[in-house]
């Protein structure tokens, strides 16, 4: 079966590709631990549950600058797309962008545990 180039993905929103909600519930643990004690503060979530904690997740995010925004295509992957002053940035570069709103650098075992 032949894929037509509109039904394609781009580099960047494959690079955005995740099975179920595992970037989410990073984005949770990393949030939760760098925003600690500041405006935006949310949940640490392992597993994603509900649509509550995808708001919190927004939120948190726009109290560091990052628009948030993910969708489900192909009925089980996520294209997950930040945004910093309306320019599309990778998940690393969101977190990088968070560590210098807030003045603290985070190695993943601060907040992957």
């Amino acid at each position: 079966m032949k894929l037509k180039d509109e039904n394609k993905l781009t580099d960047g929103e494959l690079e955005q590709v995740a099975g179920g909600n595992s970037n989410l519930s990073d984005d949770s643990r990393f949030l939760n631990v760098l925003l600690r004690g500041r405006e935006g503060h949310c949940g640490r979530y392992g597993d994603w549950k509900s649509g509550d904690h995808y708001d919190e997740i927004v939120k948190a995010w726009k109290s560091v600058g990052v628009d948030f925004e993910d969708g489900v295509i192909l009925d089980c992957a996520e294209i997950i797309t930040y945004r910093i002053n309306g320019q599309e940035v990778s998940q690393l570069q969101a977190w990088l962008h968070a560590e210098q709103v807030v003045g603290k650098h985070l190695k993943r075992a601060d907040w992957d545990w």
